[in-house]
């Protein structure tokens, strides 16, 4: 039952209207039963008037956080208790998120019937606090501890993944990857922390071709996907591309639980700004080729060869009338059968696909 809460409300409602009392006795029985189910439900009162707060992006966020404590304290069901957990992490207050994730196990484990789920949905979220608070090695631990029991969740997989690469401990995240090898295409997540195995490793080729996937296809929300596929790029030469990808990132919603920041980010295009090959990437060596392209190549007493008003369709490549009859003398008229077509290799090669005019990688 969903609400039980609220049954019992209509229950007692009902029964108050059929007691055999006068009318505005009823009337005071049944605002003293919605007081009563008001303050049994005021935690998910406390949540709605934090996240309004919240969504309004006022300036009372501290507010908000408050009446999140209150709700805590006041009782939720435990899953909303853990996601309150979660906020507190990616705030920045991983003390208090630790206190809430240790009062949902003790109260999980002590029923006669546990929820399992719940209990491990705790435990995943409480190694983010401890990874947050230094507590590094505890928090993959207790995370090898679940997926040794057997579990698979997507969030421990890729908190796991994540704390292993962040942590270089490179063997045993290869270790972990390989064996949910089938899981990575399914998110992100996964596939980003691969591409992150690869540029470690120094296999930039494969964690460009991962990213040109990962960027395209699945258009990830957090920023870790764009700077790695940065780092990738750079490392193979498309400095634009790279450039472009950080900031994309740069407008990506950041958590605390985040293992990048927008000082990371603004360093690194800082770097890349500075670097010569930056001034010559590809988009600017494209643009100068089109100059180039677009000029004549011999001066105005020669033949025209380029695409002209009597030719506006392909290159002119041959010598007509046009070309040589005289705009102040009309009467000029040369007789075409007295040339031979001109033939150029050069001249075909060089005009026979535009898409070609630029410089190639």
């Amino acid at each position: 039952m969903k609400n039980p809460t609220l049954l019992v409300l209509l229950a007692a409602v009902v029964g108050i209207l059929l007691l055999p009392v006068e009318q505005s006795v009823k009337f005071l029985l049944i605002g003293i039963a919605m007081a009563l189910a008001v303050y049994v439900k005021r935690g998910y009162i406390y949540v709605a008037l934090g996240s309004r707060i919240l969504g309004s992006q006022g300036s009372g966020a501290q507010k908000a956080w408050e009446y999140y404590r209150r709700a805590w304290k006041a009782g939720i069901t435990a899953q909303y208790t853990v996601m309150l957990g979660n906020l507190f992490v990616q705030r920045g207050d991983p003390s208090v998120a630790l206190d809430i994730y240790d009062s949902v196990l003790e109260k999980e484990r002590a029923k006669r019937q546990p929820d399992g789920e719940i209990i491990v949905s705790a435990r995943i979220s409480r190694t983010m606090a401890l990874w947050t608070t230094g507590e590094k090695s505890l928090a993959i631990e207790q995370l090898q501890e679940l997926y040794q029991d057997g579990r698979r969740d997507m969030s421990l997989l890729i908190n796991l993944s994540t704390y292993l690469l962040d942590a270089d401990r490179l063997e045993e995240a290869k270790d972990l990857l390989d064996d949910i090898a089938d899981e990575i295409p399914a998110s992100p997540g996964l596939s980003d922390n691969q591409g992150l195995y690869l540029i470690k490793t120094g296999d930039y080729e494969a964690a460009e071709e991962l990213y040109d996937t990962l960027i395209t296809r699945e258009q990830p929300k957090f920023p870790e996907a764009f700077v790695h596929a940065a780092l990738a790029y750079r490392a193979m030469g498309s400095i634009r591309k790279a450039h472009d990808m950080l900031l994309q990132a740069s407008e990506k919603d950041f958590f605390n639980t985040a293992t990048v920041s927008k000082v990371m980010i603004q360093q690194l295009m800082e770097e890349i700004e500075r670097d010569p090959q930056y001034a010559l990437s590809d988009d600017e060596s494209n643009e100068l080729a089109e100059v180039l392209y677009d000029q004549d190549l011999f001066d105005d007493s020669s033949p025209n060869t380029d695409v002209d008003d009597d030719d506006d369709i392909e290159p002119n490549i041959e010598l007509d009338d046009e070309d040589f009859a005289d705009e102040d003398d009309p009467e000029v008229v040369v007789n075409p059968e007295e040339f031979s077509p001109v033939e150029s290799e050069l001249f075909d090669d060089d005009y026979e696909d535009e898409d070609d005019r630029g410089p190639k990688r």
